[in-house]
């Protein structure tokens, strides 16, 4: 008999299946620096200067207080209030809506910063007054030092329309040529300038690394002549990490890659962390490595129907451990992260995978997006912190049954977007007194920044 699943609640499939990807050979090799603490040192092998920048992972908390909720979007906004005169700040994002961000932009650009945005069309379709305060104040006109510059209608800046798609400039990321003390800062957030900013588990990661600084400042600049380019996906190298842009209309998956190197010898573990989840060939290839003996959970705000049926098969280990957000809870996950902790291209390897990068095929296929691949001990650590909480908190399981239940879901080809909670008038406003550090690095945030945990 055909075994399906019970879901003890709600699903939700979502959105038109999609894949983070990574380029094959984007991890580079290199030595294990799982010891190390990221989070604590701006270079390793010496304690990061005060009022620098630190990088790694940041979290925020979409259940807990103001300051929690908004932990990333408190720690963007510092970065822009602290860039000085002469100091340049490019944004790529998808629905820019908030206020709050567009004044810190306009305050930014008033102090002498130099301040450019790339958004999608649709940002014009919500909260327009928006955009025609940030066009009010920082031109439109990209000849000169400060713009606002908004997608082709019907697709990305890159990614070329395609009929009976939403193609889309669907990025969140923030470049810094100086702030505070630091120099060629990149902020890849997974959460936009919305609502979803503080009403959802999002996650951000910070570069202090003028080679990936260069490498989005090179994506963003191709964004703004916004010539079509189906295939323009390509990955930069620099040293433990390493950044991916998209799209990718044709050809392997490189995320499927990805996990087609990963053996489940000495107790491999895997935990995926997605807005939404749907894409098949992803699914096969982790029912595929939980059957071999590898520990996989999954935690998404919603899935497709046919990524639900094949996470459904049980399999000789029981299945996939699936958790999922019920229809009753509005605060749930974001993010898009893919975690690999054990034996990857035969080496025992600690990888995070993270960006602005939906398990969806508009996001592979038809979207101007961006991934950043992390080869990192101590990072890996933090996201998998991340990844129980945000776990523990969705009520949904996908419980394995050898009868087929009717399971209410939404089309495979739904939009991400269609989901993600919108600012409501009388956004939240951040309080003005920080927040102690509590997160476990040697030497905390300094300079007044927000702590990376979100607590």
């Amino acid at each position: 008999m055909r075994r399906s699943a019970v879901v003890s609640g709600f699903i939700v499939a979502g959105v038109a299946s999609a894949e983070i990807a990574l380029a094959s050979g984007a991890l580079a090799a290199g030595p294990d620096v799982r010891s190390r603490q990221e989070g604590a040192y701006t270079t390793f092998g010496g304690s990061r200067p005060s009022g620098t920048v630190p990088q790694g992972p940041r979290f925020n908390l979409p259940t807990g207080s103001t300051a929690q909720a908004g932990a990333i979007d408190l720690y963007i906004k510092k970065l822009i209030r602290h860039t000085p005169k002469g100091g340049e700040i490019d944004v790529s994002l998808f629905r820019l809506q908030t206020t709050g961000m567009a004044k810190e932009l306009v305050a930014a650009k008033r102090r002498g910063a130099k301040v450019r945005v790339i958004v999608d069309s649709d940002s014009l379709n919500h909260r327009r007054e928006t955009y025609d305060y940030l066009r009010a104040n920082l031109g439109a006109n990209t000849a000169k030092s400060s713009w606002i510059y908004v997608c082709p209608k019907g697709r990305g800046c890159i990614a070329p329309a395609v009929k009976g798609q939403w193609a889309k400039n669907h990025n969140k990321f923030y470049a810094f040529s100086h702030t505070y003390k630091s120099r060629n800062i990149v902020v890849q957030a997974s959460g936009n300038a919305t609502g979803g900013m503080y009403n959802q588990y999002n996650d951000a990661y910070t570069m202090v690394d003028a080679k990936l600084y260069a490498a989005y400042r090179k994506y963003f600049y191709d964004l703004l002549k916004h010539v079509p380019n189906a295939n323009y996906y390509r990955t930069y190298n620099a040293g433990y990490r390493s950044v991916t842009f998209y799209p990718k209309a044709s050809g392997a998956d490189p995320i499927a890659e990805a996990l087609d190197k990963v053996s489940c010898t000495g107790g491999t573990r895997i935990r995926m962390s997605s807005g939404l989840f749907t894409r098949t060939g992803i699914t096969s290839r982790l029912t595929r490595l939980d059957d071999r003996g590898c520990d996989v959970k999954i935690v998404s705000g919603s899935y497709g129907e046919a990524a639900v049926e094949s996470l459904s098969r049980p399999g000789p280990n029981g299945g996939v451990s699936v958790k999922y957000f019920t229809k009753a809870q509005t605060k749930r996950a974001h993010s898009k992260y893919l975690l690999i902790d054990g034996t990857y291209g035969g080496a025992k390897r600690k990888i995070v995978m993270t960006g602005s990068h939906s398990y969806t095929t508009d996001a592979l296929r038809w979207n101007d997006e961006a991934i950043v691949t992390v080869s990192h001990g101590w990072t890996y650590d933090r996201y998998l912190e991340n990844f129980n909480r945000v776990y523990a908190a969705a009520k949904g399981t996908l419980i394995i049954a050898p009868w087929a239940p009717k399971v209410p879901t939404v089309p495979n080809n739904a939009t991400e977007p269609g989901a993600e909670p919108e600012t409501k008038p009388g956004e939240p406003v951040a309080p003005e007194v920080e927040i102690p550090p509590t997160d476990t690095a040697t030497t905390p945030p300094t300079e007044n920044l927000p702590p990376a945990s979100g607590e």
